[in-house]
């Protein structure tokens, strides 16, 4: 009797070692599967209009957005791509477009900026890049200068649509 006790009792604490080792893991692994990766572009462009600037867009970042910056960038009619400066001047910052009223999640929103322009007769298009993020916990999401995979893009009405691909400069 005393073998098969010990036997028993070696099998309870093996079996016994081995839940409570695979229980952080197996808390782990559920922790993983809830979590959800963030977008890589936190809002969905759903319209833009270059003249009178205002965009409609989705909140698709799975937090409630407090704060928004855009920038802009504009093609000449042979497709050269220039960020938009203060006031067309290369010396001064590059143009913010910022937005500060809450947007909810999956809510869509109208944002619009008075007496701004973007529509130029003879230019090639835009594209409005979305730079920065602010979420309400306090977290942010921003664009990398050096790319800009968080933008709504336009062609000019005389044109059907670019010839070249759309490689927007450095954002300095």
């Amino acid at each position: 009797m005393p073998k098969i006790n010990h036997a028993i009792r070696s099998h309870f604490s093996l079996f016994l070692l081995a839940a409570l080792l695979s229980s952080p893991l197996l808390q782990a692994q559920s922790t993983v599967s809830t979590l959800s990766s963030p977008p890589s572009c936190p809002v969905q462009f759903l319209r833009f209009n270059p003249s009178g600037v205002n965009v409609r867009i989705k909140n698709v970042s799975g937090k409630i957005i407090v704060g928004l910056n855009f920038n802009a960038a504009l093609a000449d009619a042979t497709e050269n791509w220039k960020w938009l400066h203060w006031d067309f001047n290369d010396a001064l910052p590059i143009r913010d477009f910022g937005w500060n009223k809450p947007i909810k999640l999956d809510a869509a929103k109208t944002l619009y900026w008075d007496r701004a322009y973007l529509d130029f007769y003879h230019g090639g298009g835009g594209a409005f890049v979305l730079t920065r993020v602010l979420f309400d916990d306090g977290s942010t999401w921003q664009e990398p200068s050096e790319s800009a995979s968080c933008k709504y893009v336009w062609h000019n009405s005389h044109k059907k649509s670019f010839v070249r691909p759309v490689e927007l400069p450095l954002r300095q």
